[in-house]
């Protein structure tokens, strides 16, 4: 097949908000483009950036309301996103739209329905699956995931079997219209970013409640007794924020604690890359890209076991998985391997090699080329 048009649908995009979602997309889309394909992005406006703009080739549209601090967003703000990206997609002609969870699921569906355009779904994970809602209204969350994750897509994208195995058994999605198409990671990218110094260890994701940053905290608290000299690097935002510095400060660790945000996606890595260790105590994980990002900067992680986060680390090996909410058994781990450089070395090589097996941006794209043809011709097929 030649060249394709294909729109995406995000809340978000590089550089304005480097969570998961935004980083996959902006990886694949920029690759797309170097491959000839045309590429439009549209998402939400952010505060002082224009309508229109270019990202390594990619052409992002920024629609509807103006957010001034992704991913923060009241409800108003998704209600004028969605309409303003239902009016896009009836009034231009793509070959495939690729959306992803949430907001952007429903307005193009709808939209490709009316106009007659491809549409495949990308989902990272499945909230119901575990008890935690990505929406602090949990009734209404589960009501909205339930039709979302059921609508007749033409074909539907995930990162990993967990989510694949979810969309099945909880929500009777045919397997046969599932791609499992992991997250990837660029080493070149990395390998030319310089290490950031000191003892300390990381966190990187939202602050939200299923990221359980306050179990990290907590285990933090008892571990700066036996290591004076440990920081904790935490590095993200959202509603948790105000309660995790709150509670930072109850425990008397505000010298040994730094928040960060806004920061650019090779500052980051530059941070993972100095880490002694990157934890990720998260109760609702579809991949967990930073656990491959982690693998690629030969940094070990601890993780709880949920979702895909099992794909991407192999328990011993690359680091460790503990039971969700075994704050104990999350202590004992990043103990020993702070304690243990040996240890840590030796797992910080196999992510390392893990991720180059497994996990490489232009496999990904190989995939989601694949996946956009076969979704393209089928439709178009009488």
């Amino acid at each position: 097949m030649g060249p394709m048009r294909i729109l995406i649908v995000s809340d978000f995009f590089v550089p304005h908000y480097n969570g998961g979602g935004e980083r996959r997309y902006f990886e694949i889309a920029r690759r797309l483009v170097e491959r000839g394909h045309v590429v439009d992005v549209i998402s939400m406006g952010i505060h002082g950036v224009g309508e229109y703009e270019e990202v390594s080739g990619v052409r992002v549209h920024h629609l509807g309301p103006r957010i001034r601090k992704p991913p923060l967003r009241g409800p108003l703000d998704f209600i004028r996103f969605m309409a303003a990206a239902f009016r896009w997609v009836m009034t231009h002609d793509y070959d495939i739209i690729d959306a992803q969870t949430y907001a952007p699921l429903l307005p193009a569906f709808l939209a490709s329905r009316i106009h007659g355009t491809p549409m495949v779904a990308t989902i990272h994970d499945v909230s119901s699956a575990h008890g935690d809602q990505w929406l602090q209204s949990s009734k209404t969350a589960t009501i909205l995931e339930r039709v979302l994750m059921r609508l007749p897509y033409d074909g539907v994208i995930t990162v990993s079997r967990s989510t694949a195995s979810a969309l099945t058994e909880l929500h009777g999605r045919n397997p046969d219209g599932i791609h499992i198409i992991p997250n990837g990671v660029d080493p070149e990218l990395i390998d030319s970013v310089t290490p950031a110094t000191g003892n300390y260890i990381i966190f990187v994701g939202r602050l939200a409640p299923h990221k359980h940053v306050d179990h990290l905290i907590e285990v933090f608290s008892k571990l700066v007794i036996d290591f004076p000299d440990l920081r904790l690097e935490i590095i993200g935002d959202g509603v948790e924020r105000a309660r995790l510095k709150a509670m930072v400060d109850e425990c008397g660790i505000r010298d040994s604690v730094t928040f960060h945000h806004n920061l650019s996606y090779p500052e980051v890595i530059s941070r993972i890359r100095g880490a002694r260790v990157l934890v990720l105590p998260s109760t609702r994980e579809g991949f967990g890209m930073v656990l491959a990002e982690a693998g690629a900067c030969g940094v070990p992680a601890v993780a709880y076991r949920s979702g895909g986060v099992v794909e991407v680390i192999d328990d011993g090996e690359n680091g460790f998985l503990v039971e969700p909410c075994d704050k104990e058994a999350l202590h004992d781990k990043i103990k020993l391997l702070i304690s243990d450089d040996e240890l840590r070395d030796r797992m910080g090589s196999q992510g390392r090699k893990k991720v180059e097996e497994e996990f490489i941006w232009d496999r990904v794209v190989d995939e989601v080329e694949r996946t956009y043809s076969f979704i393209i011709a089928r439709k178009n097929t009488p």
